[in-house]
């Protein structure tokens, strides 16, 4: 009977877990309270690998809607419906992205609008320390930095850029 039950219990480790171990997460991020989520930051922290954050409609501005730190997760950040109707606006304080924690092209940013950006060495997406998201179907424009890029950028590092308008760079003040 003992050895039943262990072939059972073996059973349900071999099938069962592996399953959930590929389970992937869809978590959404209303500012209007029909998410998961208020912001963005807290999407990504909750986020696993393979998981999507889906980001609902609307302007993202204040703590937790930039700066926003994947901390090394191959996850897809996202818009819903894309960068003309969800933007992340960082008020010229503080970037939108900063991935230096080694990110893969497995870790995306899709479809922003990612303005008004301000920080010491880019307002838009930087990425350092042989990080390589893939960011597509973004727009990055208007911002400012005191000793770097504006829009992007990168060091030792390889971002994958697709689909994208990069403008309105302001460069140093």
């Amino acid at each position: 009977m003992r050895s039943i039950r262990l072939s059972a219990l073996l059973f349900v480790a071999l099938v069962l877990l592996p399953i959930s171990a590929y389970s992937q997460t869809t978590w959404i991020v209303d500012q209007a309270g029909g998410g998961d989520f208020l912001t963005i930051q807290e999407g990504i922290n909750a986020a696993l690998d393979g998981d999507t954050v889906l980001v609902k409609d609307g302007t993202y501005t204040g703590a937790n809607n930039k700066n926003l730190d994947f901390g090394g997760k191959e996850i897809t950040v996202g818009s819903e419906n894309g960068a003309d109707v969800t933007i992340i606006d960082c008020q010229h304080d503080g970037r939108g992205f900063y991935f230096h924690s080694g990110e893969t092209s497995l870790s995306i940013v899709r479809g922003f609008t990612i303005t008004n950006g301000y920080w010491t060495y880019v307002g838009g997406i930087e990425c350092i320390s042989n990080s390589g998201p893939t960011i597509q179907d973004c727009i990055i424009t208007n911002s400012n930095a005191t000793g770097g890029g504006g829009n992007i950028y990168t060091i030792d590092s390889s971002p994958l850029i697709r689909d994208s308008t990069i403008s309105g760079t302001l460069g140093r003040e």
